[in-house]
């Protein structure tokens, strides 16, 4: 009769295959839930409404954005540049009058009613035809 030794010693391994997957899942569920704030380089809150949105809107290539320090940001074509407000006449006499028909505005909800009507004012001098106000939905 042979006798065998029960206690072999077995190399215990742990298969990365499974640990790869569930990395690779929770990868994919965090870039899916993640929300981007367009805004963060600026300091910038963007008013928020429970309103329905319409998302209809033709996307802009023009978008004046103001801080709620008063630094005003032009954003044409993606491209951002720092102007200062006297010179807005001059900033919007450079971009080609087709652009010109849709500019949207995103102002930090902190500024005052006057400082917003003000500049839209001013728009409406450098024949912007249509002025969209930048208000984001709110996540309740």
């Amino acid at each position: 009769m042979r006798f065998t030794n029960r206690r072999t010693k077995r190399n215990a391994e742990i298969s990365m295959l499974n640990l790869i997957d569930v990395i690779f899942m929770l990868l994919i569920f965090f870039m899916i839930t993640t929300t981007f704030n367009n805004y963060a380089q600026f300091n910038l809150a963007v008013p928020k409404t429970d309103t329905k949105q319409d998302n209809h809107v033709k996307e802009t290539t023009v978008e004046l954005i103001i801080d709620k320090n008063l630094q005003y940001f032009l954003k044409v074509d993606g491209n951002i540049k720092t102007i200062n407000p006297e010179n807005l006449k001059e900033e919007f006499s450079e971009i080609n009058p087709e652009l010109l028909k849709n500019v949207t505005l995103t102002a930090d909800e902190h500024l005052e009613y006057g400082k917003i009507v003000d500049i839209m004012g001013r728009l409406k001098n450098q024949d912007v035809k249509n002025i969209n106000l930048n208000i984001q939905k709110n996540n309740k």
